[in-house]
């Protein structure tokens, strides 16, 4: 009975036993590496987030930016030539409409009006609208109406008459001309008549087709990123008496207008640069009246003097000793957005240069060489527009 009783309780103490070794084991699987190390007094390396075990071990971040995109501009003025343009407006004499006969006549018991329907094609650019006719039979005053308002009324002599001024006023797009004659009176056993030929509508059409001229021009993101100002420059060829104002828009906005110094090279005009847009912008010269030929025709933007950023960051008197004595590096890495295009700049720390070119994702660059103790600037010049996604000074072992 006692052997059985010992039996049991080295069995308990076995059982619980495992328990406590169980317990032990779940606990140093679920805390995390490092301190599983210093438990079981391992010594492990710090790795990378993709598992593999680093040159060169981070000690200290000195610095941590993300610049974004840099420009690269090669020059402060960039100029956008356009053709020599030609603008003028044409005012002749033409024959809008016409009639071989017309004839009136007004009796005791008949009477006969004449009509004449015509057109103008262009009413906002005919003027001095005239009619013209030859008499061949005149009995009684001729009574002339245009759209129901009496315009003439006269004894005629037989052949040709001045011509009758038509009132731009009462003219329309669609006008009516209606000729009678006047009554014989007392006379009522006479009859008035008028037989005209030849009846001619005519006015002065100006041809305004040609009277402007619209061209299109580029602005690129990086120029209007960095636009200062923005002048137009052109030399008018034109006779002054003859011309009309000339008006120059950019992307619908008047920037000019007026009647400039014909034969002389115009003053620049400067406009605003917010009139304009990256990629296509458009520009239109128009003038009312005569001929206008420009001839060096330049749109000019003139750019900001860029100032890169300048990036500072502070190196201890025992950490600048490390860096000196070799026992850590100082460490420069650029990682960028692009992974295709050539990406080439200088570096410029603590007014020392040195040239960087790659077509990689990320850069790397020692700086221990020029690195003072205190205060350290670093700037980086692009040798062409760069997008840096994160910049990062780092001491590595």
């Amino acid at each position: 009975m006692v052997q059985i009783s010992k039996r049991g309780q080295a069995a308990g103490a076995a059982v619980l036993l495992i328990i406590i070794v169980g317990l032990l084991i779940g606990f140093i699987v679920m805390v995390s590496p490092q301190e599983r190390a210093d438990i079981l007094g391992e010594n492990i390396s710090k790795s990378s987030s993709s598992g593999k075990i680093t040159e060169a071990a981070t000690e200290k971040n000195m610095l941590t930016v993300y610049p974004g995109r840099i420009d690269y501009l090669a020059q402060r003025e960039i100029e956008h030539p356009l053709p020599v343009i030609n603008i003028f407006t044409r005012t002749s004499a033409e024959v809008l409409d016409e009639r071989n006969v017309i004839y009136t006549k007004k009796g005791i018991f008949s009477e006969t009006a004449g009509e004449f329907k015509f057109t103008i094609a262009d009413l906002a650019n005919t003027d001095k609208v005239l009619l013209n006719f030859r008499v061949l039979t005149a009995e009684g005053r001729l009574i002339i109406s245009l759209n129901g308002v009496d315009i003439f009324d006269a004894e005629l002599d037989e052949g040709t008459i001045q011509p009758i001024s038509l009132p731009q006023n009462l003219l329309q797009d669609s006008n009516t001309l209606t000729f009678t004659v006047s009554s014989p009176g007392i006379a009522f056993w006479r009859t008035n008549e008028v037989s005209l030929e030849n009846v001619k509508i005519i006015g002065e059409v100006t041809n305004v087709e040609a009277q402007y001229s619209k061209n299109l021009f580029l602005i690129s993101e990086t120029e209007w990123d960095n636009l200062e100002k923005v002048v137009l420059k052109f030399q008018p060829d034109c006779i002054f008496n003859e011309v009309g104002k000339l008006s120059v828009k950019i992307n619908e906005n008047e920037v000019y207008n007026g009647v400039p110094d014909c034969d002389l090279a115009m003053v620049p005009i400067e406009f605003s640069s917010e009139l304009l847009y990256p990629g296509e912008n458009e520009i239109v010269f128009y003038t009312e009246k005569g001929t206008y030929l420009l001839s060096h025709v330049q749109i000019i933007s003139r750019l900001k003097e860029v100032d890169y950023a300048t990036y500072y960051f502070e190196l201890t008197n025992e950490q600048y000793e490390d860096v000196v004595d070799e026992d850590l590096r100082l460490r420069l890495k650029l990682d960028f957005v692009d992974v295709m295009n050539r990406k080439h700049g200088e570096i410029i720390f603590n007014g020392h240069q040195d040239y960087f070119d790659t077509k990689e994702l990320t850069f790397t660059f020692d700086l221990s060489e020029d690195a003072v103790r205190g205060n350290n600037a670093l700037k980086i010049k692009p040798g062409t527009t760069l997008e840096i996604r994160e910049l990062k000074v780092d001491l590595v072992d």
